[in-house]
């Protein structure tokens, strides 16, 4: 069990007390940069992770299966390890870590998922969090572990961090997550952080896809659109994991989101009145289910509402971007 005992000089002994800015640090402390690895550091909200990482001086370390690939930071100053988490054996790491962060998704086409499809993807979730649990027992080092702020809630129900995780469409994927995280629990095995980010968006990533397509004069709303599905700006979402990562708050377990609830067709609208679409195309709930599955579509239309004062509270945590109007408009300023 790796020692969470630090330093004087070292902030994190005093985590109440670090601020988001380290121009506001006193200089009466002396900063001691942590040493991160990262799992899915070359992806949309990984990337700005690390780069926010880089800033802030820490030592960050990447594993990738292509580290020939153009990266999404200044490679020169993360250490990029070859290797894939299915295979951890194979990994040549070394040397102690301070955390070991996963934000990795399991790689799938959109469209339609079938019963197979939905099979092979709930096999490769399954060893993509066992492998990441026994890295980070490995290398005796804490644990933040990325899940996704799946609840079910109706009326004015708003879900916090004590709600049951809903189990229903593709965050049924994470039926094992929900045993793993338990055993880790009971057993105390490894120091363990949840993080439940919203549904993220910003300049990257699969949201690239409705950004061009809102470019060309259109969007698409699936289903109805009356249900509510939470929202977070990728670089707030980042902020919060740097936040986790520099403070370590154990045992805990955080839901990222912004601050207002917004329905899917509210967003939407949102999204075409900031790149000037004209055309509104609904896809009708019978036709959308036929078109990508039972899985997708239950994801699609399931009804969310979530509060982000944990988060607040415990690790001083405020959204750049508190509504999604606020951050839908940063997609056209860069």
């Amino acid at each position: 069990m790796p020692s969470l005992t630090f330093a004087e000089s070292d902030p994190r002994a005093v985590p109440s007390l670090i601020p988001a800015n380290l121009a506001d640090f006193p200089e009466s402390y002396i900063f001691t940069y942590m040493k991160i690895l990262q799992i899915g550091g070359t992806g949309f909200l990984g990337s700005r992770i690390v780069n926010k990482l880089v800033d802030r001086d820490h030592r960050v370390s990447v594993i990738t299966r292509d580290p020939d690939k153009k990266m999404p930071f200044d490679r020169s100053k993360v250490n990029i390890i070859k290797g894939n988490i299915l295979d951890i054996e194979q990994l040549n790491i070394s040397g102690s870590f301070d955390v070991l962060v996963y934000t990795a998704m399991v790689p799938f086409r959109a469209g339609r998922v079938s019963a197979k499809k939905f099979k092979e993807l709930e096999l490769t979730t399954r060893d993509y969090f066992k492998n990441t649990i026994d890295l980070a027992k490995k290398l005796s080092c804490p644990l933040i572990l990325t899940s996704g702020a799946s609840f079910i809630t109706k009326g004015d129900e708003v879900a916090d961090e004590s709600s049951p995780i809903a189990r229903k469409g593709m965050a049924a994927l994470g039926k094992c997550y929900d045993r793993m995280v338990s055993e880790i629990r009971m057993e105390n095995v490894i120091p363990l952080i949840e993080m439940l980010p919203a549904q993220i968006y910003g300049n990257g990533g699969m949201f690239n896809k409705m950004i061009s397509m809102a470019k060309k004069g259109r969007i698409v709303i699936l289903g109805g659109g009356e249900n509510f599905l939470p929202r977070i700006h990728v670089d707030d979402c980042a902020d919060a994991y740097v936040l986790a990562i520099e403070k370590l708050p154990v045992g805990k377990r955080f839901i990222v989101s912004d601050d207002e609830s917004v329905t899917v067709k509210d967003f939407m609208l949102q999204l075409a009145e900031t790149f000037g679409a004209k055309r509104t195309l609904r896809i009708p709930e019978p036709l959308l289910r036929l078109a990508v599955g039972k899985h997708v579509f239950n994801t699609l239309t399931m009804n969310t509402r979530v509060t982000n004062a944990f988060i607040k509270k415990e690790l001083g945590w405020q959204p750049k971007y508190p509504t999604y109007r606020d951050g839908l408009k940063t997609l056209v300023e860069k």
